[in-house]
């Protein structure tokens, strides 16, 4: 569950968002956003407006209040360079931000995103600064089922915004040549499959970020670079795609005995004395992929690869009408032929 709004939380995300957005509309030669009316009518969104975002069927609410609350939303998004967040929230107007908006209007409508332990959470400072930012810790090497992930499909199914950057790291031409998305990490697939209720699920793309930090720019290296010409997307939902896959998910899930982690719990008492059925049991069996004989793992596959296809072709139709593929620029969103 989402802690409380506070004016620390507020203030940190504000004063970042702010920042990037003045750097940005200071500095780029091209600055375009495009579809930000998608993402706002998502926020909008309640769990039981127009049919959308209610429970799946047959799935115990367990007296949850957020039923009446916003549908939950995830974005999936490229990764074009370090600064992508949070520079690439400069898209969102001004009221979202403090003093433009109370402190719970703005944490509520801004994103969650996870981030590595190793690179964001090494001093207390910065443990501080990235959790006051709606950054969860996450731990490299920990698999989909860690707590960090428990908690995102908890955020979600609460009606908050969790961004994800699938690709799990940066994406340049310097570390991948050829050019194309890099596999989607299966992650989000899992955040979407274990929320009780089905979010919004909506694809971006970001073009030019990497003109701003550059993988191979000299020294100074932290500084931001002027002079990039910047582009944010906001696609069209993949939601009505995905929710099939979702649905066949619950029913497997509602077959199984045990909790199997569906909203992010893991229940540690077992059921008729049978070890097999507690929590750490049953996050173990998932991690190896072969509850319900496998075929849970396929439909986290298949949603990643309908999340990948999405990116990948709004990404190529940004690409098109930036002329990389006529002049031979390097894509990422397609590999070289």
């Amino acid at each position: 569950m989402a802690r409380p709004s506070s004016f620390a939380s507020a203030l940190t995300l504000s004063t970042i968002a702010l920042a990037s957005r003045t750097f940005l509309r200071l500095t780029t030669k091209k600055y375009d956003i495009n579809g930000l009316p998608i993402l706002l009518d998502a926020l909008k969104i309640p769990h039981d407006g127009k049919g959308k975002g209610k429970a799946i069927e047959g799935l115990d609410k367990d007296g949850d209040s957020s039923q009446g609350s916003r549908r939950g939303i995830v974005t999936v998004c490229n990764h074009n360079s370090v600064c992508d967040d949070p520079m690439m929230w400069s898209l969102m107007p001004l009221s979202t931000y403090f003093p433009f908006a109370t402190p719970s209007h703005t944490c509520r409508n801004s994103r969650w995103t996870l981030g590595a332990s190793d690179v964001m959470f090494t001093k207390p400072l910065h443990s501080k600064f990235f959790n006051l930012g709606q950054v969860i810790e996450t731990h490299r090497g920990g698999g989909i089922f860690q707590p960090a992930v428990d908690r995102a499909v908890k955020l979600l199914q609460d009606g908050n915004w969790i961004h994800i950057f699938p690709e799990g790291k940066v994406n340049q031409e310097k570390t991948n040549p050829e050019g194309g998305l890099l596999r989607f990490k299966w992650g989000i697939g899992r955040i979407i499959m274990d929320s009780k209720v089905m979010p919004e699920i909506i694809p971006m793309w970001i073009s030019g970020f990497d003109q701003i930090l550059d993988e191979r720019r000299g020294w100074p290296k932290p500084i931001p670079r002027p002079g990039a010409k910047i582009s944010i997307t906001v696609g069209q939902p993949l939601t009505s795609q995905i929710e099939p896959l979702v649905k066949a998910w619950r029913d497997l899930a509602g077959k199984e005995v045990g909790p199997v982690g569906v909203g992010g719990d893991w229940k540690q008492e077992s059921q008729d004395d049978n070890p097999s059925m507690v929590g750490d049991a049953q996050r173990e069996i998932r991690g190896k992929g072969v509850l319900s004989e496998g075929k849970e793992r396929d439909l986290r596959i298949k949603i990643c690869d309908i999340l990948q296809d999405g990116v990948g072709k709004l990404g190529a139709e940004i690409e098109r009408v930036e002329g990389r593929f006529e002049n031979g620029s390097w894509s990422q969103s397609t590999k070289r032929t």
